[in-house]
Order: C-alpha cells, then structure tokens, then sequence
C-alpha cells in the first residue's frame, strides 16, 4: 500500500503524535526534498494532514499527523462469549461497537463476524474512511504466520486457518493474534506504554495472559508461547495441599491460584460471596478467611511476576485486574511480593502499573494489530 520510505514517514509520525519535515527528515535519515515529495503523496491521499505551526529559529515549521478518518479498523475479540467487534478510527479512538454470541463452529462464527461488518460501521453513525484491515484476538495458540490457530481450548479450535476463512468470505486485509499478545501490542500502539521499547504485560482475568515487548518488538518465542506464566507452577509440591490440579494436566499452575476463577472458587469452598467486589471488601474489613484467599492468590502472582522480570528484565510491568482487586489487599500484596522476590539493581527496578482491566481491551487491541500493519508494513 505504501512505499518503505512512506512507512518510514508514517511510523515516525504515529510514535511522536505529530512531526515537522525537518524532525521527519532528522529520523528517517531521509533527505529533505525526499520527504517533501513523499509527504505531499501521503497528504493527497488523504492520510497526512497539516496541524498548527511550531516556531522556534528560522522559519516556523509546519505539524504533520495522522488523519483519524483516513482508515478505519475492525477488532474482534473472541476471547470470551459473547464476541466484541469494534469499530476504530487511524488514531486507535472507537467508533462503533457491536457483540454477537461466539458460535462454536469456526465456519458458522465467522461467516457471522463477516455479514455483521456493514452493520458495525453504521453504528458509528457518520461516514468512516475504509475499512483497511480485520484484526482477530483468540484465546489459544498462533500459527508462526499469524494465520492459523492451531490449538485453542475455549473456542475448541484445532488448526483452523481463520484468514484463508476470512479471505473467501471478504477482502480485507485479516490478522490473527494470540488475546495477550494483541492487547500489549494495542497498549504499544496507542496506549500510555506508547512505543516504550521493552515491557511486560499481565492481564487477570478467568485466565492469566501475559507478553513481552523487547527492543521495541512483540516477543513471541519459538513456537509463540513466551509469556505463558499462566501455567508455570507456583506451587510445587505435587502433594501438598493447595496444589490443585490444572486443566494442562499438571498441578499447582498459577491459573489454578490466582485466576478470577480460581479465586471465585476457594471462596465458595470458604462459604464466602464469590463476587470479586464483596469478597475484596470483606478483605478489606479484615475477614481472615477473605484475607487468607486474596493473599495467596497475589502472593502467587507475585511471585509470578518476580520471575518474569527476573528473566526479561522490562522497564514496566503493566497489570491489568478487576478494579476490585486494584485495592490495598491484593494490589499491595502483588507488589510487596514482587519486590521481597525481585534482586536488588543498582540502576533501578521494573516499574509496576497496576490498571482497571478493560471489558473492550481485547477487542481494542486486535483492532491496533490491523492499525500496526496498516501504518508499518511489517511486524514490530
């Protein structure tokens, strides 16, 4: 769609927000004349536009960005039922949304994503730039070409080849991403870790995601499955009491400690309300036996995260919970676990944002892996 020199032009300009041809000309490496002709293209096609002037020495320079409505992007998140398609604009911002309930048969749900697309873009209820590309968040394991899932348990997907799917049902440009890794690609795009070039990830959920940016880039490992500390083990006596068996096959995974789930569980176990919120605030009140449970599922977590950084050593570590679990239980225990287990370094440690998990946040983000390859080209 672009030349690598306008790609050049658009990656600079989506990280800064706003630059000038000089500043454009400075980080590309590009000659001035080069970027004034290849900035008129952009600007005629309708995808740059000119902002206010900057004045400093010499001439005052003129502001380049981002046309919002030059293109727009469909999210959709099959990470839980029902599905969530979003609609979005060039500047990540959502136009539209829309849910449908996540049908089984890959055929059927997706036949079904695609005759709800023109009915998504009406919502937005203004005319939109095109739709130039799909974006697909899926719980589960990604092909290395990012168009197959291979294996997912809550879809109950083998080997499906969601693009080729896509591709006969319409032509726009589709991309598929394991749902941790297109939500931390969403916060690398457009989120407060813009461009921040090494970070981690962890989202708490009925699950446990997590990824990894490193050097600027999504790491994905050999086969794709860096980031799965959902089934690392954190507790490590088969034997002992607590280390309660996994739907992997193993014993004592963190998914079976700290997850929503897992934590909705040992409550009903206590007698205590399974609602997330309630059992926080009997926490908070000083119930032991709520204390007890929010402790050791954050201490597990903890020491989760220790590790991850330990290994990867990121600048961050963003968090996302349920609000309710953001309070001074469970959020102060996350952290005093990371730091007791964390080795000391002298030029700092990893800091850690804990942040409201966001019901659209999956959905957001694949709609970002289709923004991503609209304005790189290539992957980050």
């Amino acid at each position: 769609m672009f030349t690598p020199a306008q790609y050049q032009i658009l990656a600079a300009i989506s990280r800064a927000g706003t630059m000038s041809r000089t500043g454009l000309a400075g980080v590309t490496g590009l000659s001035k004349a080069s970027i004034s002709i290849l900035t008129k293209e952009l600007i005629g096609r309708g995808i740059l536009g000119e902002r206010e002037l900057v004045f400093g020495q010499g001439r005052p320079s003129v502001l380049l960005g981002l046309e919002a409505d030059a293109a727009c992007f469909v999210g959709i998140s099959l990470q839980a039922d029902p599905t969530i398609l979003l609609l979005t604009d060039l500047h990540g911002a959502t136009l539209a949304r829309m849910e449908l309930p996540r049908r089984r048969d890959h055929e059927h749900c997706l036949a079904e994503l695609v005759e709800a697309l023109p009915g998504l873009v009406s919502r937005a209820g203004r005319p939109v730039g095109p739709i130039s590309g799909i974006g697909v968040a899926l719980p589960g394991f990604v092909s290395r070409d990012r168009t197959t899932c291979l294996y997912s348990t809550a879809l109950g997907w083998s080997n499906v080849d969601i693009v080729g799917h896509l591709a006969t049902l319409c032509d726009i440009p589709a991309y598929i991403e394991n749902d941790a890794n297109a939500l931390i690609l969403g916060e690398h795009l457009f989120g407060i870790m813009r461009d921040c070039p090494d970070f981690s990830m962890v989202a708490v959920g009925d699950g446990i995601g997590c990824a990894h940016i490193v050097d600027g880039r999504l790491h994905r490992g050999h086969n794709g499955g860096a980031g799965e500390i959902s089934h690392a083990p954190v507790v490590l006596d088969g034997g002992a009491i607590g280390a309660m068996p996994c739907r992997c096959g193993k014993r004592g995974c963190l998914e079976t400690v700290a997850t929503l789930q897992a934590i909705r569980a040992a409550a009903r176990q206590a007698g205590l309300p399974c609602d997330i919120a309630e059992l926080a605030q009997m926490a908070q009140t000083g119930r032991p036996e709520a204390l007890a449970i929010l402790h050791r599922a954050a201490s597990a977590l903890g020491i989760a995260i220790a590790q991850l950084i330990q290994m990867f050593d990121p600048s961050h570590v963003v968090i996302m919970l349920d609000t309710a679990l953001k309070g001074e239980v469970f959020g102060a225990m996350v952290q005093q676990t990371v730091e007791a287990h964390v080795m000391r370094r002298p030029d700092g440690q990893a800091t850690l944002y804990l942040r409201d998990a966001q019901k659209d946040g999956f959905a957001s983000g694949a709609a970002s892996l289709a923004a991503q390859k609209f304005l790189f080209g290539l992957d980050r």
